[in-house]
C-alpha cells in the first residue's frame, strides 16, 4: 500500500517566516502600533496583541495562497480561510479522481497486470504518484 500526502508527516512549520510576517502591516486590518493593550473581563487580562498579530499572518498566509481580498464581508479573515477550505476541498476531490481514473489494470482471475488502466505506463504510473502525493522527481525534489 502506498503512503498517501494526508498520512505522511506535516511539513515543518516556518517560524521565521511567521515571525517576519507578524511585523508587517495587512490592508485589511488597523492594527495600531502598541498591540500591548490589555482588556480586562472578570478581572482576567487577556492579551489581544498576539490575537490579532495571529490575524494578521492568516491574512498574509492566504495572500500567499491566492486567495482574494474582495470587498465587504468577503474580506474577511473566516470568509477568505472558508474560501481557502473549499479550495482545498475541491482539489482532493480532483487528485481523488485523477488516483481512481491511474489505477491498476485488473486481469482475467483477480489478478493485476503492471500497468495503469489510463496511461499504459508502468504502475504506479506518475500521474497516480503525483495524485496520492507520492511522486519523487528524478532530479531529486519532491513534488
Amino acid at each position: 500500500m502506498t503512503e498517501t500526502a494526508d498520512q505522511r508527516a506535516p511539513s515543518e512549520v516556518n517560524f521565521q517566516l511567521l515571525a517576519d510576517l507578524a511585523t508587517k502591516p495587512h490592508p485589511l486590518l488597523n492594527i495600531s502600533g502598541d498591540c500591548q493593550f490589555i482588556c480586562t473581563t472578570h478581572n482576567d487580562h487577556h492579551y489581544i496583541g498576539e490575537v490579532q498579530q495571529e490575524a494578521r499572518n492568516a491574512h498574509h498566509l492566504l495572500d500567499m495562497a491566492g486567495i482574494p481580498r474582495d470587498r465587504g464581508y468577503s474580506s474577511d479573515l473566516d470568509a477568505r480561510t472558508w474560501r481557502a477550505i473549499t479550495l482545498i476541498s475541491d482539489l482532493r476531490e480532483r487528485l481523488d479522481r485523477i488516483t481512481d481514473w491511474h489505477s491498476r489494470i485488473s486481469a482475467p482471475g483477480g489478478m493485476f497486470d503492471d500497468y495503469c488502466n489510463e496511461c499504459r505506463e508502468p504502475w504506479p504510473c506518475d500521474t497516480r504518484r503525483m495524485a496520492d502525493g507520492t511522486y519523487i522527481d528524478p532530479g531529486g525534489e519532491a513534488a
